[in-house]
């Protein structure tokens, strides 16, 4: 579960760097004005990821693995990415939400998402940890073991 911490305007603009640093290590801290919450820091791959799983909520429910055990894992290439941050104008967002969408469809394994996402599986396994996100843990086919083979020897290589 994510920790946070409320400080005051006052204590965010003397301490800005040790706000700035603990956001980045996973707590969020809210900003308060006269006893009213203002804003809230936190780290940006986590704003990014929490913010791609508010988009996939919107989606309407369609045939995908994730609900449909008779589906096979479509994946995700890299070229798919690019073109859905081209169709977005260039957002970043557009990649980590195609790339959570497909995480969360169970189209690509966790390694796969981390690959696309230039973060490690470790650090991607943590935040959706601390996150209390759907972790799915190990391939459930050859074709999966093999995809998480694939993306580790990418990450060796690159």
């Amino acid at each position: 579960m994510t920790r946070s911490a409320t400080i005051s305007k006052t204590d965010l603009a003397r301490r800005t760097r040790q706000v700035v640093d603990r956001a980045r290590r996973g707590e969020i801290i809210i900003v308060e004005s006269y006893g009213q919450e203002q804003v809230a820091v936190m780290d940006a791959v986590d704003y990014r990821i929490l913010t791609a799983v508010a988009a996939y909520q919107t989606h309407p429910s369609h045939p995908v693995p994730i609900n449909d055990s008779t589906l096979e894992p479509a994946g995700l290439s890299e070229a798919e990415v690019i073109r859905a941050e081209q169709a977005a104008g260039g957002s970043r967002q557009a990649r980590w939400n195609k790339v959570i969408t497909a995480y969360l469809d169970a189209n690509i394994n966790l390694g796969r998402a981390a690959a696309l996402l230039d973060l490690s599986y470790h650090e991607l396994d943590e935040r959706f940890r601390r996150l209390d996100m759907p972790r799915r843990r190990g391939p459930d086919s050859i074709a999966e073991a093999q995809a998480e083979v694939d993306a580790a020897f990418s990450m060796l290589s690159g």
